[in-house]
């Protein structure tokens, strides 16, 4: 954290103009609520010479003073003839139609509006007055709430379609430079209030924290900063697995068992399977072959699957899956890894080109290691397909028979032995 003494506003403004440099916009949005803060971000960019508009929610719950608040953010922009955008919202009276938490229910009428905003101007960024000591406050608050890595985790300077010019800076570096360019503001009376867990550890126990150790922020934004950096490194590859699972609609349990908690988590949620599935999840890896775990997505009488299916996690929905198929060339049967064995084919018994159709009542499949074949539908039971979707699945076949029913199995009639000259393996893909 830096220290007012050292930083000057020349040095603050050549910083700034940097950050704005490395974060074009087409049109930057100050999300201004009359506060010091906020203020203090307009009057910089105002001294910068950018180009840039104004947005301000009232919420309407401190009467007089929420109006006031409004005057002095209008006034201002009347002054520099830059545009206002206003939203005034009765959350006292939203409230008491459907109770909420008050902070949390303000927060998403402002990103909401802000979004709105946004939408209105492609390119713009909607830039926030955060600083420093807003990120020490945020870690005690989520630790507090018992929050992981993610939670105590540094808010970054941009982060999708919001910029944060302010927040490398001190409260005491904000605080020196609105003194110094005479900042008009309004102080919110409700930040002195001890009711708001925020305050709480605003005014009472950071201050106590800071006496007793003078240099805790410094240790809290160092640590924020590494979970930060371990954040960014386990997305990436949890982008990567997602890539793969939305293409296969299937994950293998070594690849489940490869990953952090954090990315097991994460890379399940961006898949948008609700937590208490997620919770369930390890429970089908012991689980016996065709085990599921059964759910619907909000606003959709859909039916979701989980399927445990040999190695790997099949997932599956209550509508036509169609399917694309790729086919990789191999050397020889010694190249072929131990996954890719199941979907292994000798090339020279396919008659005609592949298609992919719906499963139909009659078809019949061969198994490894069974005389004689067995029904498609048959299959999919077996391997825990649940009943409602097995009628909707769709099977690769060429001009004779059916080839393989996607990432389960395999016709054995075609499979790949040690002296197949033409081997290729299948790979599936759910069509886009």
């Amino acid at each position: 954290m830096d220290s007012a003494n050292l930083i000057s506003f020349a040095t603050v403004q050549e910083e700034l103009k940097q950050v704005f440099a490395n974060n074009p916009a087409s049109c930057y949005l100050i999300a201004t609520s009359g506060g010091k803060d906020s203020m203090l971000l307009c009057e910089l960019m105002l001294q910068m010479g950018l180009s840039f508009e104004i947005i301000h929610v009232n919420y309407g719950l401190r009467g007089s003073d929420s109006d006031a608040d409004q005057l002095l953010v209008e006034k201002f922009c009347q002054k520099n003839n830059i545009t206002f955008h206003l939203k005034r919202s009765d959350l006292k009276l939203l409230l008491n139609q459907q109770p909420g938490n008050l902070q949390a229910e303000a927060r998403k009428i402002r990103y909401t509006f802000f979004k709105e905003i946004q939408s209105q101007r492609a390119g713009s960024l909607v830039c926030t007055a955060h600083h420093a000591n807003d990120l020490v406050e945020t870690f005690w608050l989520q630790l507090a709430r018992g929050a992981g890595i993610k939670g105590l985790a540094a808010m970054k300077i941009t982060q999708k379609g919001l910029l944060r010019p302010l927040l490398s800076y001190s409260r005491e570096t904000v605080d020196s430079l609105a003194r110094e360019l005479k900042i008009s503001w309004r102080e919110d009376s409700s930040n002195s209030s001890l009711k708001y867990r925020r305050n709480l550890w605003r005014n009472e126990l950071l201050p106590f924290l800071r006496n007793e150790l003078p240099h805790i922020d410094n240790r809290v934004l160092l640590l924020q900063n590494q979970f930060s950096r371990e954040i960014s490194e386990q997305q990436q590859i949890v982008e990567e697995q997602l890539s793969q699972l939305k293409k296969n609609q299937s994950i293998t349990l070594y690849e489940i068992s490869q990953l952090t908690v954090y990315q097991f988590i994460e890379l399940f949620k961006l898949f948008e399977i609700p937590t208490h599935v997620i919770q369930r999840l390890p429970a089908l890896f012991k689980a016996e072959n065709g085990k599921f775990i059964e759910w619907q997505k909000p606003y959709t009488h859909l039916k979701f699957f989980a399927i445990k299916h040999k190695v790997q996690i099949l997932f599956m929905q209550e509508e036509e899956q169609q399917w694309d198929v790729t086919l990789q060339t191999m050397a020889d049967a010694k190249s072929i890894s131990a996954y890719h064995a199941d979907f292994a084919i000798d090339y020279q018994q396919i008659k005609g080109t592949l298609f992919f159709r719906v499963v139909q009542p009659g078809d019949r499949i061969r198994v490894k290691g069974m005389k004689g074949s067995k029904k498609v539908l048959q299959v999919l039971k077996e391997v825990g397909v649940p009943a409602p979707i097995r009628k909707q699945q769709y099977v690769l076949c060429d001009a004779q028979q059916v080839i393989a029913i996607p990432n389960i199995q395999l016709n054995a009639s075609v499979k790949a032995k040690e002296q197949t000259t033409q081997i290729a393996i299948l790979h599936f893909s759910k069509k886009q």
